[in-house]
Order: C-alpha cells, then structure tokens, then sequence
C-alpha cells in the first residue's frame, strides 16, 4: 500500500528558491524602482503578492524575476517615444509672420465675421 502524500512536502518541479519570499524592499532593488512604486503595482494587482499574518506583504522571487524579464522584453520591443521631435535639425522653427499666417489661414472666417457684425452694430447704433 502506498504512503499519502505529505502535505509539508513541497510539490514536485519546485524548488526552495523558488518559494523563496522576498520583502517589499528587496524585491524594488531587484526590480530598480522604488518602495512606493512597487507597493502600488502590488495595489492595482499588477504584481503577485502573498500577505503574512495579514499585515506583511512578500513577493516570490520568481514572481519578481519573471516580472523583471517582461519589463525587459517589452522594453527591448517597444521603445519609448522620443519626447522630442526626431528631425528637429532639418525642420526650422517658425517665425512671428508665419506663426500669423497660419492663424488668419485657420480663422479669417471667424474675423471677417466678427468684424461685419461689429460694422453692422457700429451702424445700428449710431443711426439712433
């Protein structure tokens, strides 16, 4: 007859390291962001957490290893955006005259109107 099956042993395939629980402080070195960042990926349940006694939060260090490996994937697949415009040597900056230009091009709809119906109260109101 065969034994049952302990339930303190741990699962076949996992090794202790990879039970391993880190601290809020270990895993945001490991992960290179701040204490603060981490706790907040942990509250919009970005990160996988484990609470003990209902007060500590830990994180499994594969967790954090496989999470450290995506950013990197994803980093390596999408680049940022460049926060500037990438060909800003070939393309000049406007000038006061073109800036007006393009302004009357957008709205001289706006101030031919707006300049009739001034005229045209200027004119009520004056044959009074």
């Amino acid at each position: 007859m065969s034994e049952p099956p302990n339930p303190a042993a741990p699962a076949p395939g996992i090794t202790p390291e990879d039970r391993y629980l880190l601290s809020v402080k270990e895993a945001a070195a490991m992960l290179d962001i701040s204490e603060d960042e981490l706790q907040d990926l942990a509250r919009h349940h970005q990160v996988p957490t484990h609470n003990l006694a209902g007060a500590f939060i830990r994180f499994k260090k594969k967790d954090i290893e496989e999470l450290k490996i995506k950013w990197r994937i994803h980093r390596e697949l999408f680049p940022g955006k460049e926060r500037y415009f990438s060909h800003h040597e070939t393309v000049r900056k406007a000038g006061p005259l073109e800036n007006l230009a393009d302004f009357w091009y957008f709205n001289d709809f706006y101030i031919i109107c707006s300049a009739l119906i001034a005229f045209l109260l200027y004119f009520i109101l004056s044959a009074q």
